[in-house]
């Protein structure tokens, strides 16, 4: 009788010492845990700031767990392989859900910027309309808060509200820049410097710098016009093995059972998705323009 249930009181005692220890160091864990993706998200401060997501950054990581954590479920019922392989596919789902998040603030981030740099040669002339009627630089932003559309409103709302806090116009600019950062806003906020120093007529340096924004802003156009062909041949072979690809796995059940379902397939399936990745970035890195 008593050899019969030794090893069962060995199993339950087990169980409890492994539950104790877990219900011991499960609140640490869950604070290195929130800590290290607080962190994490805390890289990404500045796109953040720039994508104007208003969202706690607590929040953010909240989402990033949770989507890491939906993409590991769903791989383990993908690939349906053993402990070590379960375990491996958790850092490749971290790193897709931080890729797909970074790219997410890039591209907010970048639609954002170019919408404010569309809107700055509209803004450099209310400025410049308002210094020639005679008012203050601070009202003439005050005519731009009010004029303007958004991010120009709320950018320029947050540096005239800095200035009502006591902080000084350049200081509250060169926040702008570093939030906004473009060569025109960087010669505009380097234009008022030198005027508040120096001296000068603010106003028709400002028409020069509306007049050229507009010059550069018409050869973006006739470039993105002329390069539109090229652009769509490079999405187009992007996105040709992806679908060749899965073309083959729904036509032929024997090749995906051996890529689904073996390690050589994953090991395979990995190295597709790495070099895709790879060849859409040199694709994009080659047909990059600087103007």
């Amino acid at each position: 009788m008593v050899a019969t249930l030794t090893p069962l009181a060995i199993v339950l005692g087990l169980v409890a010492t492994l539950g104790l220890i877990f219900f011991t160091v499960w609140e640490r864990v869950a604070e290195r845990v929130e800590s290290a993706a607080i962190g994490f998200v805390n890289g990404f401060g500045t796109d953040i700031e720039r994508a104007n997501i208003s969202a706690a950054r607590e929040r953010v990581a909240t989402v990033i767990i949770i989507t890491t954590f939906v993409l590991w479920l769903i791989g383990v019922i993908i690939v349906r392989g053993n402990i070590l392989e379960s375990a491996l596919i958790l850092p490749i789902a971290f790193a897709i859900t931080a890729f797909g998040f970074q790219r997410y603030l890039k591209n907010r981030a970048a639609k954002r910027l170019k919408k404010f740099g569309d809107q700055l040669e509209l803004v450099l002339r209310l400025i410049s309309s308002g210094l020639r009627v005679g008012l203050s630089l601070r009202q003439a932003m005050v005519l731009v808060i009010e004029e303007s559309s958004d991010p120009s409103r709320s950018e320029f709302g947050r540096v005239v509200g800095r200035t009502n806090l006591g902080v000084p116009m350049d200081v509250a600019l060169e926040d702008l820049v570093r939030r906004m950062p473009s060569e025109e806003l960087r010669m505009l906020v380097d234009a008022i410097q030198v005027q508040t120093q120096t001296g000068g007529n603010l106003a028709k340096i400002l028409d020069h710098l509306a007049f050229t924004i507009k010059s550069r802003r018409l050869i973006e156009r006739k470039v993105v016009a002329m390069t539109g062909e090229a652009t769509m041949s490079g999405w187009v072979i992007g996105a040709l093995p992806i679908f060749v690809g899965a073309f083959v796995m729904l036509t032929q059940p024997t090749m995906r059972v051996a890529m689904i379902g073996t390690l050589v397939g994953h090991l395979a399936l990995l190295a597709f998705v790495a070099l895709e990745v790879m060849g859409i970035f040199a694709i994009r890195f080659a047909m990059r323009l600087e103007i």
